[in-house]
């Protein structure tokens, strides 16, 4: 018999230490819904906050892959994990909405108003490369679960393609460059 890792609510690290490993079976813990990413020098202090358990579920992840897709198919897996962290740091903010589905959806009805541009671009978004569609799945919950944290990106709730220049990224804090996006994180804390 498999030890129960929570027992009334409690976890037991023992019996968390103990539940045989099984090689592509992930086992979700109350502990994963806790992790939280290394806080940095100049990282906000919202990036303690956990994350909702919300984001395991399939339709979080759906969206959040679904971002990935149609925001960085053609970056590599760090260019890919970094969109993706930005818009977890977003869920954790509390600027922002508090589920990926509300981050990658906001003002989705108010064209070029959204805040990732393949959401009200007007063009029908559909998957055309399986191969493509499942990275950017494994590297959503890659970064949802901590696999994957980018120290250089950090608390960075912002982003863009560096063929185009937005007008409040002179009011931002550049982290990082990575493939064809810059990010950057709000000047002097931002939301505490």
């Amino acid at each position: 018999m498999r030890p129960d890792p929570v027992v009334e609510g409690e976890t037991d690290p023992y019996a968390i230490a103990y539940t045989p490993f099984e090689a592509k079976r992930v086992v979700w813990s109350p502990l994963a819904f806790y992790t939280q990413p290394p806080v940095g020098k100049g990282d906000h202090a919202w990036m303690r906050k956990p994350l909702p358990e919300n984001v395991f579920t399939a339709e979080e992840q759906q969206c959040l892959a679904t971002a990935i897709y149609f925001e960085a198919r053609g970056e590599s897996r760090k260019g890919q994990a970094a969109v993706a962290q930005v818009i977890l740091n977003r869920v954790r903010n509390p600027a922002f909405p508090n589920t990926v589905c509300g981050v990658v959806y906001q003002n989705a009805d108010q064209r070029n108003r959204c805040q990732f541009s393949f959401v009200c671009d007007g063009i029908r978004d559909v998957i055309r490369s399986r191969s493509s569609w499942q990275r950017a799945r494994d590297v959503a919950m890659a970064v949802t679960s901590g696999e994957t944290f980018l120290p250089e990106v950090g608390s960075a709730t912002h982003y863009f393609a560096s063929y185009v220049r937005p007008r409040w990224a002179g009011a931002m804090q550049k982290m990082a460059s990575i493939g064809q996006h810059q990010f950057f994180r709000t000047r002097g804390g931002g939301w505490k």
